[in-house]
Parts: structure tokens; C-alpha cells; sequence
């Protein structure tokens, strides 16, 4: 059995999946890997692609193609349970790794720490329309967190991840499936196990681009993705300790959500959150 399971996920990404492959068959080190791929019904060339790569590497990659779209969430369900390593690493594949040494530090980190569920790094933003951007991912300080620090916001960048294989028929709550980021509820449940280690070096780049889950949402929908996310966290962690933390973060995300439609002139929707708001 692999020490590694990459879990690479993917949808219509022909432009970039090529890249997000050859990024990880370039990891150096002491390392023992699998490619776990699992391609969403693409219309497009990324199946075709992937099949050259699984021709060509038998023995490292293994792929799965669904047979009608499951959409980002079960995509991910499947492909995490497919990875039976005992550590596996996040992919998406319109993203790419940058550092050859990246698995082999992160995996050092896990070994020598285990305590930490979560191994995670910096990323550099690639703005594939070259409009002007946040230049890095993550601007919190190197060091630990723990389940209260993910409350306010996913500061993780999914392509980051190198995490322990806690994976089971349990690990998917349904607050889950409920809700619109797989990565900050896959991160929430495994900060039931462990702590987070951040290692601040630039080992990945995550790529925002118009047909992307996230830059391809408006405004308007992130804000409210925002509020269904935490009320879907409150449900994934419910502890006594962490409800201050999830009304604090309800409440930023609701006077987002508020001053959003009073500048848009929204007097209805601005009331109806404004009421939401103020039962907070």
C-alpha cells in the first residue's frame, strides 16, 4: 500500500489538468505515491487526457470516471474514499504544486508531530484573466491551529493539504452535503482529530479563473455561501466551547450580506437580513 494517496479531483479542466499531473509526478524525496483521480463526467478532453497519463504510469495513477455528473461535493466524497494510504493529499485540477520537495517537507511535519492532523502551506494566486489580485493565499503567521481558528473563514488552500487518512463512512456528516465548500467542511470534521500545522512556504499555486467553484460565483452568491458555510460548520462541530466563535462569524457574515444590499439599493433583502441579523 502507497504511504500517499493523492486525491486529485476534476471537472472540465482540459486546459489544466496536464499541469496539475506532471506537478505531482515531480515530487522528490522518500516518498511512496498513488494518483487517485476522479474526473466528474468532463464533456470536454480531461478524461481523454487523463486516460494518456494512466496508460503511461499503470502503476501510480488510478483513475475513475463517473458515470453522469455528481457534482463538486460527491466528487469529493468518492474520491476520498477511494484513497486508502494512510495520508492523503488535496488536488484540484486546475491547480498545480510548484515545489518538487512539497509532499516530502509536509510529510517530515506529520511524521515528527503526531498530534497534527493537517499539514498546509502558502499558495501563490494565478489570475488567469490578469486582472490584479490578493498576491498570496494565506497571511496568518506559521504555526498551529485548532477548529476555533477555521471558524471566521477557510484560510487553507485546498491544494495545500497533505492530511491524515481519517476517512470512513461517517467522516461525511450531512451538514456536508448541505453545503457549498467540500474543503472548509472536510477541514472542520478534521479538526475533530488534530491540530493544523501552517508551513509558510509557496508550494502550490491555486489558480481563480471564470468557470472555477469560486471565481466563477458572483458577489452576491459568495456572501450567501458564506452564511450557509457556517451554519453548515455549527452543525459538523457543535461544541459548547466553539458556539461564540460561530455566532461571531454568523454575525460578520450577516453585515457583510446587509451592507452589500444597502449599497446595491436592495431595501427588501437588506430588511430580511437586517432582521436575521438583529435574532443573531
Amino acid at each position: 500500500m502507497a504511504r500517499i494517496s493523492i486525491c486529485l479531483i476534476t471537472y472540465n479542466q482540459e486546459k489544466f489538468i496536464a499541469q496539475a499531473i506532471e506537478s505531482v509526478l515531480m515530487q522528490e524525496g522518500d516518498l511512496d505515491y498513488e494518483i487517485v483521480i476522479s474526473d466528474d463526467y468532463s464533456s470536454d478532453a480531461t478524461p481523454d487526457i487523463i486516460k494518456s497519463y494512466a496508460d503511461k504510469y499503470p502503476n501510480i495513477i488510478r483513475a475513475y470516471f463517473a458515470g453522469k455528473n455528481l457534482g463538486m461535493l460527491r466528487n469529493w466524497e468518492k474520491a476520498l474514499k477511494l484513497c486508502k494510504a494512510p495520508l492523503i493529499a488535496l488536488l484540484e485540477g486546475d491547480d498545480f504544486w510548484n515545489d518538487p520537495l512539497k509532499l516530502q517537507k509536509q510529510l517530515q511535519v506529520l511524521t515528527d508531530n503526531p498530534d497534527y492532523v493537517v499539514s498546509f502551506t502558502n499558495a501563490h494566486i494565478k489570475y488567469e484573466s490578469g486582472e490584479p489580485g490578493y498576491p498570496t493565499y494565506v497571511t496568518i503567521p506559521a504555526g498551529v491551529y485548532e477548529a476555533k481558528d477555521l471558524l471566521a473563514y477557510n484560510f487553507i488552500p485546498t491544494c495545500s493539504v497533505l492530511m491524515r487518512n481519517h476517512i470512513s463512512d461517517t467522516f461525511f456528516k450531512p451538514a456536508y452535503f448541505n453545503s457549498p465548500f467540500a474543503d472548509w467542511m472536510v477541514h472542520m470534521t478534521n479538526s475533530q482529530y488534530g491540530k493544523f500545522h501552517f508551513l509558510n512556504e509557496f508550494t502550490c499555486t491555486y489558480r481563480v479563473h471564470g468557470t472555477g467553484v469560486w471565481g466563477g460565483t458572483n458577489s452576491e452568491k459568495q456572501l450567501l455561501n458564506k452564511l450557509k458555510g457556517i451554519d453548515c460548520v455549527a452543525e459538523i462541530v457543535s461544541s459548547a466551547n466553539l458556539n461564540p466563535g460561530i455566532k461571531a462569524s454568523r454575525k460578520t457574515a450577516l453585515q457583510n450580506i446587509c451592507a452589500y444590499y444597502k449599497k446595491a439599493n436592495m431595501p427588501c433583502k437588506y430588511l430580511l437580513y437586517r432582521i436575521k441579523l438583529l435574532m443573531n
